[in-house]
């Protein structure tokens, strides 16, 4: 038989073995059964009085060495010992003073636990109940074949067979619970790195947009007002040390060392925005409510709930720089029962306030917190409104299920 066919019909695969190709023909514990057997028979073979010990004892290592190899050729292992007990039958008859019952049990084990097919396992597994019937048949040890002797035999083999294919079931339900348990590691890996990908986003499309508006705005005010270029090249120096600490905090948790974690921003952090939008000439209101304003956590409004609203504030201010320079801009959050709502609105760009051309985004902005919205069962709604400007409004429930 070639190591293929060995591999597809003789063997199981568990995940952790070795490819077939480099596998060991055999391992210490078999070598420990074929010896112990192969001494046994050896005894015995040589001790009990005979015509023909040389016989005998080739007979005795015939059956008990290929044991070493059985979980490698279980199907061969078990015909070469059948195939050896009719032979010796047919001439030692009642002379013959090594009983193989102990190696056709073993086999019959091994071709219960190795052999993939049920129908083949179950084959070869009636080969040492025919090849013993034989035997007996034949004269072996002078027994003849009678009905108590055949169920006693069918019993032990049948009871081997059973064991050998219970322990297979229960290796492939370990087997098959380590790859379950593998594939959920890699599906929360890939989700981790999805959700690193897109706060990653956030924090760069934010912090480069801040820089560039604040870089152009710099430039146009540093040949006739340094004090000005300089208070725009500070907010761009804050920023980018701001960016680079949550970067740094996300990029942590890819590493082996441990990360440094900080808490996620939130309703907290959000005047800071205003801030920064009021810093690069928007006229900008943030209205948030007296419930949400003190822990969160008591009021239905978790960590995710929190900086979701905080990302999407963030990117709707992001895109009225980018997009509306100069336009009056109002933030609102609030709750309407069990949902919290957040809004952000501006006006008409102001022509005369813009510094720059637009800048491009990337396209993935309202997608990303349409994502967020979806995460926590809310929805966004983003477009122009009919007086001029654009409105964004986030809306999610705050129920556990949500």
């Amino acid at each position: 038989m070639t190591s293929r066919s060995a591999s597809a019909v003789g063997g199981r695969s568990p995940a952790g073995d070795r490819p077939a190709g480099r596998r060991a023909w055999t391992n210490p514990l078999d070598l420990a059964i074929a010896g112990v057997v192969a001494a046994w028979a050896t005894i015995e073979a040589l001790l009990i009085p005979s015509t023909a010990p040389a016989t005998q004892l080739a007979f005795a290592l015939t059956i008990s060495l290929p044991l070493a190899v059985r979980r490698r050729l279980p199907i061969t292992v078990m015909l070469i010992v059948a195939a050896a007990l009719i032979v010796h039958a047919s001439f030692a008859g009642p002379d013959a003073t090594f009983n193989p019952f102990p190696s056709l049990l073993i086999a019959t084990f091994t071709v219960g636990e190795r052999v993939a097919p049920w129908w083949l396992a179950a084959l070869v597994g009636v080969v040492p109940i025919a090849a013993m019937l034989t035997a007996n048949a034949l004269g072996y040890f002078g027994a003849g074949v009678d009905a108590a002797g055949t169920v006693l035999l069918v019993f032990f083999v049948g009871a081997t067979w059973a064991g050998g294919r219970i322990v297979r079931h229960r290796a492939q339900a370990v087997d098959e619970a380590r790859r379950s348990s593998a594939q959920l590691a890699q599906d929360a890996v890939a989700t981790e790195r999805e959700r690193i990908a897109r706060e990653l986003h956030d924090i760069v499309a934010h912090a480069l947009s801040i820089i560039a508006l604040q870089a152009a705005a710099a430039q146009r005010f540093l040949p006739k007002d340094l004090e000005r270029a300089g208070e725009h090249l500070e907010l761009t120096r804050r920023t980018a040390q701001q960016a680079l600490g949550e970067m740094r905090n996300l990029l942590g948790v890819l590493r082996e060392e441990p990360a440094l974690y900080h808490p996620q921003p939130g309703i907290a952090q959000l005047p800071e925005l205003v801030a920064e939008t009021e810093a690069f000439g928007h006229p900008c209101s943030l209205e948030v409510d007296a419930s949400l304003e003190g822990d969160p956590s008591r009021d239905g409004l978790s960590d995710g709930h929190a900086l979701a609203v905080y990302r999407v504030v963030q990117e709707s201010l992001t895109n009225v720089r980018r997009h509306a320079p100069g336009a009056d801009v109002a933030v609102t959050v609030r709750r309407r029962g069990s949902t919290v709502e957040a809004v952000v609105e501006n006006g008409r760009p102001r022509p005369e306030a813009s510094a720059h051309e637009p800048l491009a985004g990337s396209g993935q902005g309202l997608p990303g917190m349409a994502e967020r919205a979806r995460v926590y069962g809310g929805t966004l709604d983003a477009g122009p409104r009919p007086e001029g400007g654009w409105l964004v409004r986030l809306s999610m429930p705050l129920e556990a299920g949500a």
